[in-house]
């Protein structure tokens, strides 16, 4: 005999440490045993959860009501012996006492016998009340909050729960049955912004919530994890620094925009007295806030530590240059070194170096390419070749190469543009003064530099000369007359123009602001340090084996080590020394010219020159030549050996 459910009575729900002990407390209030309910676990107990709730089991406990005993259960048609289930009720009918069948519970299943639940294998009759329950399992949504970045960051992590419910399998007659459930998974995700906002409230945050990550979190059915509140980084400090006051790139704009690329360099070349350099002094950095509305704090900058060479000095926070030369500026360690080279190397001279200008001693490895000018001050040495291009020293000039169709001098008279140069070098200290006079209005009024126009700067320039502006004035009018005959640099008059304007014409404001009156001094500077004309020496010399179709002049003497010269305009203020052959062309030299073979066989003309207290010696003279000593000449119409010409007793002698 067995009781029939019909129905079920009031349930409750109860939490407990475990799934057991919430059943085990469920049944004590309910005053029944277990056959007599049906369970639900709604959660298992979770250490994980973010509150204290999610740690206890919740099971819901509903009391079955059954009818009477009944005497009979029905057996079925073909009169098989054993045990199966129909509609979720037990139903047994044994051959015999000696052959009953068992029943034993699967998994999600509990059966109970007479009231008591069995563990593994039983055997019923007829005569047991045997029933059956399964077991719902319900596994809640997750979520947790960390904290990262320093508390910059809030993260949410969500894991969807699942829902399983279950229902008895139906089977045939059997002798040994294992009870089975059809299980129906479904996923659950029973969190909601309210338990978002609580378990951020629990924690203390305190920032604002994203919106789109509530919604998303609270929608999803897969894993999900994002940023839910967000503090404010804070922001390191910047180091100390040095900012190098030059053009690095050396890209000089003409009036039309028109760049002319020979004049870029790389090297970065300074005058002595030049600001090189000025420190820029640590940033502090700026603190950002946590989500909980706590200080993060930043790391401040570093001061620059500055390792300074013996050519710079540092007056301040500006570093300026002891000497002309070449910028170097190296970091290495944690530091900064700087310092002015006064001397030079450099591998090529061609379009990638650009043009050099330098102020001391300059050594070229290789060569000087087509198009490109070398201008320095001191020594020159060139390891190689110069073709098509002008080289200029103050010193002494030494070619291990052929030199052919270029202008090589050294040491020479001023040009046109140093004439300019020296006269612009004795009023750039006082242009210099006003650039730095009108910085410090404008820091003094806060302002920018183009915000004091041209016509208010004649007036801050009045009142910065004091007396000595009418002075100036005649000095920068005499500069602004001079008219030399071929000034190679077309600036000249267009400078000469403009400082007129600024300080001479009083309807003509010259410039447009303080800004391009800045750029205006900066610009006569690099004239200046450009022409001005170099110190020349007569002791040194400009050597070097050969030339053809070239120019050549010294201020000392020139001498030719190897093949000679051909078809070159020569002029050496002191010596000519040829080891070579010289054909074509006029050979120069103020005191002694001597040379080992002159003209050519085939009657072309050579001109051999000197003054009038000179004189000329040639090992071999060939018709065509032209000795000339003073006014006074001589012209060779056969090949001699062993000639000399000078002037005795006012009579070129020639032997």
């Amino acid at each position: 005999m067995k009781r029939v459910g019909n129905g079920m009575g009031k349930a409750i729900t109860v939490r407990g440490k475990s799934v057991e002990q919430a059943i085990e407390t469920a049944l004590n209030i309910l005053c029944l045993d277990l056959s007599d309910v049906h369970i639900h676990v709604n959660k298992t107990a979770d250490s994980s959860g973010y509150s204290e709730s999610a740690r206890f089991a919740e099971v819901t406990v509903t009391p079955v009501r059954y009818h009477a005993l009944v005497s009979e259960v029905p057996v079925d048609e073909s009169g098989q012996p054993g045990v199966r289930i129909r509609g979720g009720r037990v139903e047994v009918h044994a051959a015999s006492a000696d052959s009953l069948p068992s029943i034993e519970a699967g998994d999600g299943a509990l059966v109970i016998v007479n009231g008591e639940k069995i563990d593994g294998r039983k055997r019923v009759s007829e005569s047991d009340i045997v029933h059956i329950r399964t077991i719902d399992e319900l596994t809640r949504a997750q979520l947790s909050i960390s904290v990262r970045e320093h508390g910059a960051l809030a993260l949410l992590t969500v894991s969807p729960g699942k829902k399983i419910t279950r229902t008895v399998k139906d089977t045939e007659y059997t002798c040994n049955l294992a009870v089975e459930t059809n299980d129906v998974h479904e996923v659950v995700n029973d969190v909601s912004q309210r338990m978002i906002r609580d378990a951020c409230e629990q924690l203390g945050i305190s920032a604002p919530l994203d919106k789109r990550v509530l919604w998303e979190a609270c929608e999803t059915v897969v894993p999900y994890e994002a940023i839910i509140a967000r503090g404010i980084f804070p922001k390191p400090g910047l180091d100390g620094d040095v900012e190098v006051q030059i053009d690095v790139d050396g890209i000089t704009l003409a009036d039309e925009g028109k760049v002319n690329y020979r004049e870029q360099t790389s090297m970065q070349l300074v005058q002595s007295g030049q600001l090189v350099a000025a420190v820029l002094p640590p940033i502090p950095g700026q603190s950002g806030e946590d989500v909980f509305g706590n200080e993060i704090p930043a790391e401040d900058g570093k001061t620059a530590t500055i390792r300074l060479g013996k050519n710079v000095v540092q007056t301040g926070n500006h570093i300026f240059a002891n000497c002309s030369g070449n910028l170097v500026l190296e970091r290495m360690d944690h530091a900064i070194f700087i310092d002015i080279a006064d001397s030079l190397e450099v591998d090529e001279v061609n379009f990638a170096s650009g043009n050099i200008h330098f102020d001391g001693d300059v050594t070229v490895k290789g060569s000087v390419s087509h198009g490109c000018l070398l201008d320095v001050t001191g020594v020159l040495e060139i390891g190689g070749e110069v073709s098509k291009a002008e080289v200029f020293a103050g010193k002494a000039i030494h070619v291990a190469g052929h030199v052919s169709s270029s202008t090589v001098e050294m040491g020479q008279q001023q040009s046109p543009d140093a004439k300019y140069a020296i006269e612009l070098e004795g009023m750039l200290p006082i242009l210099c003064k006003l650039g730095s006079f009108i910085q410090d209005i404008a820091a003094f009024r806060k302002v920018e530099l183009s915000s004091l126009d041209g016509q208010e700067l004649k007036k801050l320039f009045r009142i910065g000369f004091g007396d000595s502006y009418s002075a100036f004035q005649e000095q920068l009018q005499t500069f602004s007359q001079r008219r030399e005959p071929i000034p190679t640099d077309s600036d000249w008059h267009e400078l000469q123009s403009t400082l007129y304007n600024i300080f001479v014409n009083t309807l003509n404001s010259g410039v447009k602001d303080g800004r391009e009156f800045l750029d205006l001094v900066s610009k006569a500077q690099q004239m200046a340090a450009r022409h001005l004309p170099k110190r020349t020496s007569t002791t040194e010399r400009l050597s070097l084996p050969y030339a053809v179709n070239s120019t050549l002049k010294c201020a000392g003497t020139i001498e030719i080590t190897g093949n000679g010269l051909a078809q070159c305009n020569v002029h050496a203020q002191l010596d000519l020394l040829a080891e070579g052959v010289c054909r074509g062309g006029e050979l120069v030299a103020d005191r002694h010219v001597s040379i080992r073979e002159c003209g050519s066989k085939r009657g072309g003309q050579t001109i051999v020159r000197t003054s009038e207290e000179g004189s000329i010696v040639i090992g071999i003279a060939h018709a065509g030549t032209v000795l000339m000593v003073g006014e006074q000449s001589y012209h060779l119409l056969k090949t001699q050996i062993g000639v000399s010409a000078k002037i005795h007793n006012g009579v070129l002698t020639v032997r």
